[in-house]
Formats: structure tokens, C-alpha cells, sequence
């Protein structure tokens, strides 16, 4: 049976990167995970080498940031113990996102774990950065952490769109939160709905398309549940009308969810630029971590009989 097994984590020594070693090394026990990588990059600037994760850097003396790395709290219990995962560290250079990226295809990571980049805004549609731009290299899911790790997962949301993308993300989200209340959300409008509106159509007929979708998306919601056979997890249905990242926030507010997961699809500059402004508004927001796939991953929940 398929489980998490190799973990990559990418620090730079600052606050935010702590939390998301602590998180990596929180889950790699709780996972039972083979590897746990901790890869400090470096890029350089004016003939200068610098530590640098995503966007912002620090800069620290190599020795002194292993030193760092052994004091942090989640982490060091796992160096040297002969139960936990091989706790492996690098050190890289170049642009972080593609650093991360190779590093994690060399490795065969399974997940990929970084800090969440707050308040970071496109400047346009055709430019990204810091965590948008990594997204959209990856090609193994990417958690990005935002807030402080103090237990396993409790409350997850899964973004449900029926794409294969969110259907994968479902898929690593029941991997790596076995124990966590798992709400499965689609998000939907009728086609056309703002046209209709625009044009007069009255409310009823909207509202009955609006019905007729409701249970259309309950069915596959449904199915596609079942067929994630999910035996061990508590789970819930949501099916509200709505644009995706309104309504992904305000049912994280309500089930105080403490992971948010959701697929990428799409190749054009303009799909990756509609994930970059989802995933930004959802980090913006605070108080939980966003987990991001690509497609079909060889990561599997660990299916046990019903009790």
C-alpha cells in the first residue's frame, strides 16, 4: 500500500520556514515516513551567496544555521533517533522554486512542504512569484504552511471540482490527515447564470437550475466519496452555490479547518494566473495551511476495514 514516505522540506531560517520544519518533522513521525530533507537555499546576490526561500532571505553563516536547525523544537528529537526517519540536510543553489522542484524530483519526495507567502499580490495576470510560481512547477503536492503546528490535522477541507487534479488532491489530503474530520466542498454555479440574470430571466427558473445542479453535484460528490473509500475518516458533505475561494473561506471560518486542499489544472498562463489568485486569497486569509496537487501521484491513503 502506496503511503508518504520521502518528505522536502525548503528553510531559509526565518520564523515562517520554522513552522513549516516543524510541520514537515510532525508529519514524517506521525506518517512513519522513510526520509525527512531539510534543503537550505542559497542564491546569489551582487557576489554574495544568501540563504533564500521563495521570496525573502536571511543571511546566515552555514554552521551557525545547522546549529539553528538542531535547536528547533520539532526537529530535534528526530536527529540521531533510530525510530524516526533518516533526517537528511542540503544544501542548494540557484532560483528557489526550480531548486526545490529538482530537488524533490532527485529524491522521489512525496510531498513537498514550504512557508506560506502572505500578502503577496500579482502584479499582473503573466507574472508570478514566490509561492505561485513553485506551484506551478511543481509536479508532487506542495502543503504550505501558515500556521503554527501544534497537532495532527483536526479539520481538513477538500476542494471538490471534479476535476482529476482535485479528486488527487482528496487522495493526499485522507494520506496525510488519516485522523482528521475530512469536509468534501464543491463549490458551483449554473452555466451562464450571470448572463441569465442580466437578461431577465426571473429568479424562479434560476433558482430551479440552481436545484437541479445542487443535486447533480450531490450525486458525484457521492460516488466519487465512495470510490475514495474513506472507512476510517469522519466525513461531511458541502454543496453550496458560490464562487470557489468565497466559499472555500467562509466553510474554513466555520469548521475552524486547520488544512485546506485543492488541485491545479491547466497549463495557459491564465489558469495558472486563476489558481495564483485562489490560492493567494486563501493563504491571505490566514489561520490554515493549503495543500496544492498536480495530477495522478503514487500516494494512497492507508485503507483499514471498517471497524
Amino acid at each position: 500500500m502506496s503511503r508518504i514516505g520521502k518528505i522536502l522540506v525548503a528553510t531559509n531560517y526565518s520564523e515562517d520556514a520554522r513552522r513549516a520544519e516543524n510541520r514537515a518533522a510532525m508529519l514524517s513521525v506521525q506518517l512513519k515516513a522513510g526520509l525527512l530533507e531539510l534543503m537550505a537555499l542559497q542564491k546569489t546576490r551582487m557576489g554574495m551567496r544568501m540563504p533564500a526561500v521563495l521570496a525573502e532571505a536571511v543571511a546566515v553563516h552555514e554552521d551557525d544555521a545547522w546549529a539553528m536547525l538542531e535547536r528547533q523544537e520539532g526537529l530535534r528529537p528526530l536527529l540521531g533517533r533510530e525510530d524516526g526517519p533518516s533526517c537528511v540536510r542540503t544544501l542548494r543553489e540557484g532560483s528557489p522554486p526550480q531548486a526545490i522542484v529538482e530537488r524533490a524530483r532527485e529524491i522521489g519526495a512525496d510531498l513537498i512542504v514550504v512557508p506560506a507567502q502572505g500578502k503577496r499580490f500579482l502584479a499582473d495576470m503573466f507574472a508570478t512569484q514566490g509561492n505561485d510560481e513553485l506551484i506551478r512547477m511543481a509536479d508532487r503536492p506542495v502543503l504550505l504552511v501558515n500556521a503554527e503546528p501544534a497537532d495532527a490535522y483536526r479539520s481538513v477541507i477538500v476542494a471538490i471540482d471534479f476535476s482529476e487534479e482535485s479528486v488527487e488532491a482528496a487522495r493526499v489530503a485522507l494520506a496525510i490527515a488519516p485522523s482528521a474530520h475530512i469536509t468534501f466542498l464543491h463549490a458551483f454555479r449554473v452555466t451562464d447564470e450571470d448572463m441569465m440574470m442580466e437578461a431577465g430571466v426571473s429568479l424562479d427558473v434560476v433558482h430551479n437550475l440552481r436545484m437541479r445542479a445542487r443535486e447533480a453535484a450531490r450525486v458525484r460528490l457521492n460516488q466519487l466519496i465512495d470510490s475514495l473509500d474513506p472507512r476510517k475518516q469522519l466525513i461531511s458533505r458541502v454543496i453550496q452555490h458560490g464562487k470557489p475561494a468565497v466559499v472555500i473561506g467562509a466553510q474554513a471560518r466555520q469548521s475552524n479547518a486547520d488544512l485546506i486542499a485543492l488541485g491545479k489544472h491547466g497549463k495557459s498562463r491564465f489558469a495558472e494566473f486563476l489558481l495564483g489568485s485562489v490560492t493567494q486569497r486563501l493563504v491571505d486569509a490566514g489561520g490554515c495551511d493549503l495543500l496544492v496537487t498536480a495530477g495522478q501521484q503514487c500516494i494512497e491513503p492507508e485503507l483499514r476495514p471498517a471497524a
